[in-house]
């Protein structure tokens, strides 16, 4: 990697390195050479993922700080060539030994801070009419309090046993099992800042919800795909195909008798598995049924198609009616279970990390208050600086986005990531 661009307060850079080859040097690096071109220690923001990093920055940058202070003019010099400053003339010498001291009288100072210490941070500067929840205590672990909400949400079914969620959660148990439906239920919660974001604040979340689902499936749910089936023309390709078979060899003689049988079940299901034994592996893969060198290729190949284009048209209308289903069922349970969990934390007044990312995510974007506080970001800060950023969620990014946008309207702003897809901790949000 050229680090004379990297470090360069000119360009808006992306980093991608593997672990151990320097990403966090690197990054207070560019905080420093950030000021010693001058820009104000208020106008920067690095950001990082945990307290320890935040701090492990601060205690660096302090510390080079200190030195280019302190040191004589030949130690100075070289630590700046590490850094792509080479010919330092005495204008900068003298810049750099009065960093130490500027850094300390400034007012804000450099924000170093996780996601989470800076969101709050803004919650902390919102309007009062911004509608947040202000006044509430950052919980940082959460599982004692989703089980306390798991234990009220549990005591709800039972008063209510005729309730439609009740009905839905018998449905997962016996369907899924207790332990897939809690991870199901469980994982809704988690993603619940995406949900807000889907249903955008509706009355009746969960219908919409459903019948969003539903339209994108295509499904209808009057509609039975077995009932194709008993259609003549089906059943007849089934039999002529099965008298091809019957030319065949001894194995495609059994399959044919096998065929016919399938015809004989009154019951669709039955029929439907039946028929779909002999067309797809236990894998759910089709069959590589080929015909033997007597049989007319043509029609075997045209018969064996036009049966397995039915049966593979069942198929896939039985997963999408399985899928709404079992999108129904945990909607309709996981948005209760949610509000369970809300209202306890409500009631404790706290907040989560993902009720803080939500929180600013509206402050900034759907609020009445978005404008002024976009502006107030805009105004403060200049370059933003993102460590780790391959685990940013998508609400981080998406307000890191915002800020970034506003950024292209500074002719002296900047962008800097560093990361590793590779040592994504937090992949599986998405």
């Amino acid at each position: 990697m050229n680090n004379s661009i990297a470090l360069n307060p000119r360009y808006s850079v992306v980093v991608e390195a593997c672990a151990g080859s320097g990403k966090t040097w690197l990054l207070v690096s560019r905080i420093l050479r950030l000021l010693l071109a001058g820009i104000n220690p208020r106008e920067i923001l690095a950001i990082t993922f945990t307290r320890k990093a935040a701090q492990e920055m601060q205690a660096r940058l302090h510390e080079w700080l200190h030195f280019l202070a302190t040191q004589d003019a030949t130690a100075v010099r070289a630590f700046l060539a590490e850094r792509e400053l080479h010919d330092v003339n005495d204008d900068l010498l003298a810049r750099a030994r009065c960093l130490y001291r500027d850094c300390l009288m400034a007012q804000p100072a450099i924000t170093i801070n996780t996601f989470h210490g800076w969101f709050m941070q803004i919650i902390r500067r919102a309007p009062l009419n911004s509608g947040l929840l202000t006044g509430m205590q950052l919980l940082e672990h959460t599982s004692v309090l989703y089980d306390e909400a798991w234990k009220m949400f549990a005591d709800s079914l039972r008063a209510a046993s005729d309730d439609v969620i009740a009905q839905e959660m018998q449905w997962l148990f016996a369907e899924y099992g207790l332990h897939t439906t809690q991870t199901l239920l469980k994982n809704f919660v988690q993603k619940r800042a995406e949900w807000w974001a889907y249903t955008d604040g509706r009355e009746d979340a969960v219908g919409y919800a459903i019948e969003q689902l539903r339209s994108e499936l295509d499904v209808n749910p009057e509609d039975d795909p077995l009932a194709i089936l008993r259609d003549k023309n089906f059943e007849a390709n089934v039999q002529d195909f099965v008298s091809v078979l019957q030319s065949g060899t001894e194995a495609q003689q059994r399959d044919a008798g096998e065929l016919m049988e399938a015809l004989k079940y009154q019951d669709l299901a039955a029929r439907f598995e039946a028929l779909c034994a002999k067309f797809y592996t236990d894998k759910g893969e089709p069959r590589k049924l080929k015909p033997t060198g007597k049989q007319d290729k043509v029609r075997y190949a045209s018969l064996y198609g036009a049966v397995f284009e039915i049966l593979h048209f069942v198929r896939v209308a039985l997963t999408e009616r399985d899928v709404l289903r079992m999108n129904q069922a945990v909607l309709h349970c996981g948005a209760a279970l949610l509000q369970h969990y809300q209202d306890l934390k409500l009631r404790q007044q706290v907040m989560d990390f993902t009720d803080v990312e939500w929180q600013v995510f509206r402050l900034l974007g759907q609020s009445d208050c978005a404008e002024y506080m976009q502006y107030k970001l805009d105004s403060r800060y200049k370059q933003v600086l993102l460590d780790e950023f391959q685990d940013t969620s998508s609400d981080q990014w998406g307000i890191l986005k915002r800020l970034e946008e506003s950024l292209d309207n500074h002719d002296e702003s900047s962008f800097f990531c560093v990361g590793d897809d590779k040592q994504a901790i937090y992949g599986w949000r998405g």
